[in-house]
């Protein structure tokens, strides 16, 4: 009997192994195509197909959507038959596919719609990532298996960054040929990173639900079920968190344009921006993944919403591309807490059966909210540069000016929100032992 688990056992741990090293190889395939290729593309529609204020405005809006529009109806479909991976290879190849196609695109409106349907078709992928991840984790390791994950997303993702800054370095930013390699080669990365999900092998259980109820949109009949109804801390959440990244998303379409047209940065530049910006998460990645097993999400979900409120500030003041340098530095910390701490206020406050759903609806619900944030950014920045003569300094500042208004108002909002589960320490806890172990090493003799 002892031996019959031991061997048991073993098989269970060589299994789950096998798991984390598929899903770990998924993360570096698909972001590291998505760092060669996305910071592009908004550069590509500017400088290669002339997009205007608006266009970019509406491809940052469809960018926004499109990811989340079906991830209710996928993840209800997930949870029925509790697969993931079918959904995470399908979605992924389709959507790297696209990337091919870029190049030959003739004007922004074609590109747009190109990118609008790559997001599309990749929304399968969001909410059956996020279960597959509850499912293989607990509330005690969650935070640090997220973690690592999203350090492994985030280092491709910074390699990718890197080998597309040299690749654009010397080429002209107003010519096609010079985002082809970066566009191609994004598209195989991520099919092959999709591929090998293939290796996970998912345990057969019993299906939650009746099929005629898996293929209705379900959002609004989904909002208003009686269990998230009274499912506050959710409700909260959702509402707290659309609102800010309306916000925030308001000057999400201009941000290129500060670059292009304020900064006169050139693509490398550009690519440089980005890889700060991921390197500085990847660096307190795993950190903040540690410490919120210890004080929850709670505290880092704050930090990061007050810390953003400087992004729109220094955006309107930035008059050289080491100003960006530094925001982005900066917010390495805040960015990494945002990527553990409201996925696992999620997993904290989701039935078993209903994470993929839960995980559809709260997206669904930022994407429309960051749908509407990036059109009405790309109508004000338009609005505001005829207003002010076409200076693009006061033009776009005022909108920035707007978002930072905006974000500091939502950000005092989230002190409603409180922790679903009790976790063993707070973070004055963790401060007050820190400074303790700090000066005991200090003033001891040895």
């Amino acid at each position: 009997m002892g031996l019959s688990e031991t061997k048991s056992g073993t098989q269970k741990d060589h299994k789950m192994a096998q798991t984390f090293s598929a899903m770990y190889s998924n993360q570096v395939g698909t972001n590291f195509g998505r760092g060669l290729a996305d910071a592009l593309v908004p550069a590509y529609a500017r400088n290669v197909l002339s997009a205007t204020v608006v266009e970019l405005g509406w491809l940052q809006a469809l960018t926004n959507l499109f990811p989340t529009v079906m991830q209710v109806p996928w993840g209800k479909l997930s949870d029925f038959f509790r697969r993931r991976v079918p959904f995470l290879v399908l979605g992924g190849i389709m959507s790297f596919l696209l990337y091919f196609f870029i190049i030959g695109m003739p004007n922004a409106i074609t590109l747009i719609i190109l990118v609008g349907t790559q997001m599309f078709v990749g929304s399968m992928m969001i909410p059956t990532w996020s279960a597959l991840v509850g499912d293989v984790t607990t509330s005690s390791n969650r935070g640090t298996v997220m973690g690592r994950f999203f350090a492994a997303a985030i280092l491709a993702s910074l390699i990718g960054n890197l080998i597309a800054a040299v690749i654009t370095a010397w080429g002209d930013p107003e010519t096609a040929t010079v985002y082809a390699i970066p566009f191609f080669l994004a598209g195989i990365s991520g099919i092959i990173g999709s591929l090998v999900m293939l290796e996970v092998k998912e345990q057969k259980v019993r299906l939650h639900a009746s099929p005629k109820t898996i293929f209705k949109f379900g959002l609004k009949s989904f909002l208003f079920t009686s269990d998230l109804s009274e499912n506050r801390y959710f409700r909260n959440l959702v509402a707290l968190n659309t609102a800010f990244n309306f916000m925030m998303s308001v000057i999400w379409p201009l941000l290129y344009l500060t670059y292009i047209e304020v900064l006169d940065a050139t693509l490398s530049e550009i690519m440089i921006m980005a890889m700060i910006s991921t390197g500085a998460t990847l660096f307190f990645q795993t950190k903040v993944g540690k410490l919120l097993d210890v004080i929850g999400p709670m505290p880092q979900i704050l930090i990061s919403r007050f810390a953003f409120i400087s992004v729109p500030i220094v955006y309107a003041l930035a008059t050289q591309a080491w100003h960006i340098y530094v925001i982005n530095a900066a917010l390495g910390f805040a960015s990494a807490m945002a990527n553990v701490a409201f996925f696992a206020y999620i997993l904290d406050v989701a039935p078993e059966e209903k994470k993929g759903e839960y995980f559809a609806v709260y997206n669904t619900m930022i994407g429309i909210g960051t749908f509407f944030g990036s059109i009405i950014g790309g109508y004000l920045g338009g609005y505001f540069l005829d207003y002010y003569g076409g200076n693009w300094v006061y033009g776009l500042g005022a909108v920035y000016a707007i978002s930072a208004f905006g974000r500091a108002a939502c950000s005092v909002w989230f002190f409603k929100l409180k922790d679903p589960v009790k976790y063993p320490s707070t973070l004055t806890d963790v401060i007050r032992q820190t400074v303790k172990r700090w000066r005991d090493r200090r003033w001891s003799p040895f």
